[in-house]
């Protein structure tokens, strides 16, 4: 139930209307009685791609426990995904997982996930978040900058995207949404205050995205990922999406990118380390273009690292990292930072403290996301940025036993799932059993290019457990609100 406001909380800010933004409105509305999600877009009134989203049209996933943290949120919010045609997918007996090592076991683990369009999972949260009383949207109005001093934000300038017409806002909070192109930087700058330091990893990684009509018979999985793990520099997936289509990413990197040549398409998929994509795409009918793109650096942007924090300002989602799109984490990162800034709100009534309490504590949120992404990338020949720590190398080893070890053995491959969609701490990877089954496993029988992706440990397509975190399931989930 939303608090009575502070007189120094009347009116907050956000810029950016994407998940991030939406979810930032969401947990602004409890503490604030007008929230205003600014957006540079004409925001569609169906679920539709954007031109403001440029990754719209390429594959998403939203992360088990994002997932469940949006239910949390957003109570009922997976029944309406899975109204509006988002299907339910085990991430262990539905997933086919190829490797260069072999193909991940499958069994079921009983944690689900939805596949669907970006934009479905937008415009969902988008009618559940504009619904509530304080919030409202203001489209076409583009931001170029904050408005206060170098201690403190009281505002933000906007410019109309129809008209051209330069506006203000005056807010007692702003939290910058706007994605991987964020100018905070320039514009605390522009307030006399120091930039954040940031930290760039570019494997240089480009994909190529198209939406099939899914063929019949279907193939015996939900989900096929080819996984681009060094040496290999070429991966793919297809995955379901609502209306009985597939989206089909295709991505690799530096010489190894896709083209957006439709001609390309299939062929490029012959070229993976498994003909089981290609096999599955020879039998379907496409049903749009090829659309590409080439911006999929890691970039964390280190507010946590400033001497003094500016009040009433704060980063979300991409704004303040973001990862390889190819790994997914961008959604379920927008997630759990938007229900981080809610319990920070409710612990920090007046400004002083709570942005560098928030920006600590969601630098802590992201590092493990942060570690697997740029470690991963940075074993890529490809891959601009710092060089590997010793830690680093070591994880990445590792990590290369764990993949492998997982194709013979079911418990490690659901270990790494578990750590992977967030239900369980990296420490999981670590401990002495798993450490002794990943150092003994027996490497697989067969390669993927000569293998097919093992059956499911049980019937596909079984209707999912509800996504609500239980009381038990907080006891051993991964993320919970930090205490600040």
């Amino acid at each position: 139930m939303p608090r009575s406001p502070s007189p120094r909380r009347q009116h907050a800010v956000v810029l950016g209307a994407g998940m991030a933004g939406l979810l930032a409105g969401l947990a602004l509305a409890d503490h604030f009685p007008r929230v205003t999600i600014v957006d540079s877009d004409s925001l569609p009134a169906g679920p539709h791609s954007r031109s403001g989203i440029p990754q719209g049209n390429h594959a998403h996933g939203l992360f088990v426990q994002g997932l469940r943290v949006l239910e949390r949120l957003l109570p009922g919010i997976s029944s309406d995904l899975v109204a509006r045609g988002a299907v339910p997918v085990d991430i262990g007996a539905d997933y086919a997982w190829g490797t260069i090592h072999g193909w991940g076991s499958r069994f079921t683990s009983g944690h689900h996930v939805l596949a669907a369009s970006r934009a479905l999972f937008e415009w969902a949260v988008r009618q559940r978040v504009t619904a509530l009383p304080p919030v409202s949207l203001l489209p076409r109005h583009r931001a170029e900058g904050l408005i206060g001093t170098a201690t403190t934000v009281t505002g933000v300038t906007l410019r109309n995207t129809d008209n051209r017409r330069a506006d203000t806002l005056d807010a007692d909070f702003v939290v910058d949404a706007t994605g991987r192109g964020s100018r905070a930087a320039h514009w605390l700058a522009a307030l006399g205050h120091p930039r954040p330091p940031t930290t760039v990893v570019d494997p240089h990684l480009a994909y190529a995205t198209r939406t099939y009509k899914i063929p019949y018979p279907p193939p015996p999985w939900l989900v096929c990922y080819l996984m681009m793990t060094a040496p290999a520099t070429r991966g793919g997936i297809i995955s379901p999406l609502e209306g009985g289509r597939w989206i089909v990413t295709l991505g690799g990197i530096g010489d190894d990118q896709p083209t957006n040549a439709e001609a390309d398409f299939l062929p490029y998929a012959r070229t993976l380390h498994h003909p089981a994509l290609a096999d599955a795409l020879a039998t379907a009918t496409p049903l749009t273009p090829v659309t590409t793109t080439h911006t999929s650096a890691n970039r964390r942007r280190h507010m946590e690292n400033l001497t003094t924090q500016p009040r009433n300002f704060v980063l979300l989602g991409d704004a303040a990292c973001c990862f390889n799109p190819i790994y997914a984490q961008g959604m379920t990162a927008a997630v759990l930072g938007a229900d981080l800034l809610h319990h920070c709100l409710e612990r920090h009534h007046g400004p002083d403290g709570l942005a560098a309490a928030y920006h600590r504590r969601l630098a802590t949120l992201h590092d493990t996301c942060w570690l697997l992404s740029t470690t991963a990338d940075s074993r890529f020949p490809t891959t601009e940025g710092p060089a590997l720590t010793p830690t680093q190398r070591i994880l990445g080893r590792y990590l290369t036993h764990v993949i492998r070890a997982g194709t013979r053995d079911p418990h490690v491959q659901k270990t790494f799932l578990n750590v992977v969609n967030m239900t369980s701490r990296p420490s999981a990877l670590l401990t002495p059993r798993l450490v002794t089954r990943v150092v003994t496993a027996r490497p697989a029988r067969q390669q993927p290019g000569h293998s097919w992706p093992p059956p499911a440990g049980a019937p596909r397509g079984t209707a999912p457990a509800p996504a609500r975190a239980t009381t038990a399931d907080n006891a051993t989930t991964y993320w919970s609100p930090p205490q600040t």
